[in-house]
């Protein structure tokens, strides 16, 4: 029997009424066909025949009958929803090959690609948001990082997110207020990078919606508030090999993670346009607010891009502070596990690890000013040399465009406007971010 009726047989014995097929569009973001769970069987043997012309992106109108095959091991039970409906991602086909315009297909690749090379890499990653009310939005609470005493408006959004974290199938996390008021982090656990990406967007669904129910929004928004710390998705990554963590040691870091800091470094400005997407993005990009905006990297050091977690005992990742959760979480792992690999395989060696704080220093590369500046230092890196070029091609044109609509919307320079939150951003980047 086919995988994909197994997994239905499940899913149609555990009471679920409908499938919501996942398809993720150019922006990493979730577009799904619902359908009932009888009619759904067909789709798990057959896949998900749509308009491909619809998908920004993937295809032309004359061109747009596409299938997207289901993936069996890719399945989270909608249980803040009363466990009545199912997510069920897939990858869209170009015939019977992976279709280019999908870019989960392309972290596929990128992860199949890294073991062909002898390594296995593991993800994980931390993802920052807020609660607000209203749009402008105002703060749902007051507390600082780690609060500890009970916030009423907040607190019980966050102990029902964490519950369905673990029901769903994402697995135990833990999660803590973080230092803006009505900003917390939550840990998506590390594993495979195509299945950490599905579970981002999972949460963002999960935390949406059960954030609705309270008559708030969590906002994945970068930057919703000018003058305290924005949200970042803060990566974390090892190279493996024969069950082997080649990142892990005591007190110093091991020469294939240096290696892989000098990738992911060497790469940065050109990858700042895929872990850092959006216009909102480098308005979180500023001095003193727990957000990179210096190309160096230390151990223990919150202020730099790539910092090597070290609490005095075991080093084994590094973390990658740089994106923001309004990334395609697809697009944005393959492009930091491409610069990990380009410096691993290449040998490469990172300039010496910074213990200052960094936003001050001089004389070091600095993080691109805005996304107009990004997408043109896109050109010359890692990811864009590997990833299928129709996507890649697609995606900087698209950003392209939402520069010059920020631009036209505003009717001001980056200069006059890069201190403020614009209404602009805010239609644009509130709710579906």
């Amino acid at each position: 029997m086919p995988e994909g009726l197994n997994v239905w047989r499940v899913l149609k014995g555990a009471g679920v009424k409908y499938v919501k097929f996942v398809i993720v569009d150019i922006f990493g973001r979730p577009k799904v066909e619902i359908t009932p769970i009888d009619v759904a069987r067909d789709a798990f043997v057959d896949g998900v025949a749509y308009d491909g012309s619809s998908i920004p992106a993937y295809s032309t109108v004359n061109k747009s009958d596409l299938v997207a095959a289901v993936d069996p091991h890719a399945v989270y039970v909608e249980t803040w929803n009363g466990g009545k409906s199912a997510l069920v991602f897939t990858n869209t086909l170009d015939g019977d090959k992976p279709h280019p315009m999908d870019p989960r297909n392309a972290l596929k690749q990128t992860v199949e690609y890294v073991r062909s090379r002898g390594y296995e890499v593991k993800l994980g990653a931390e993802v920052e948001f807020f609660l607000v009310r209203g749009n402008p939005p105002s703060l749902v609470d007051n507390g600082a990082y780690f609060e500890g005493y009970p916030l009423k408006d907040s607190m019980p959004v966050i102990e029902e997110i964490i519950d369905h974290l673990y029901l769903s199938g994402i697995g135990h996390s833990k999660t803590h207020h973080e230092v803006a008021p009505s900003q917390y982090e939550v840990n998506i656990p590390a594993g495979d990078p195509v299945q950490v990406a599905d579970q981002v967007l999972v949460f963002k669904i999960l935390a949406k919606s059960v954030a609705q129910k309270y008559g708030v929004t969590a906002t994945f928004m970068p930057k919703p508030f000018w003058g305290m710390n924005g949200s970042g998705m803060h990566v974390h990554v090892s190279f493996w090999r024969d069950g082997v963590n080649l990142f892990s040691s005591y007190k110093e870091p091991t020469p294939e993670l240096k290696a892989a800091v000098a990738g992911v470094l060497e790469n940065a400005l050109s990858n700042s346009v895929f872990v850092a997407p959006t216009v909102n993005s480098y308005k979180r990009l500023v001095p003193h607010h727990e957000a990179p905006t210096r190309v160096v990297w230390g151990i223990g050091n919150r202020s730099v891009m790539v910092r090597i977690p070290y609490y005095g005992m075991r080093i084994n990742r590094l973390e990658y502070r740089h994106p923001d959760p309004s990334a395609n979480p697809y697009l944005g792992f393959a492009a930091i596990i491409l610069a990990a690999l380009e410096g691993v395989e290449r040998k490469l060696e990172p300039p010496r690890p910074v213990h200052d704080v960094a936003y001050e220093l001089e004389g070091v590369k600095e993080t691109p000013r805005h996304l107009g500046e990004a997408v043109k230092l896109a050109s010359e890196g890692a990811a864009t040399r590997a990833l299928p070029q129709p996507l890649v091609k697609a995606y900087l044109s698209l950003k392209e465009k939402e520069w010059a609509d920020y631009l036209n919307s505003v009717g001001e320079g980056w200069e006059k406007s890069w201190n403020k939150i614009t209404s602009w951003e805010y239609q644009r980047y509130l709710d579906v971010a």
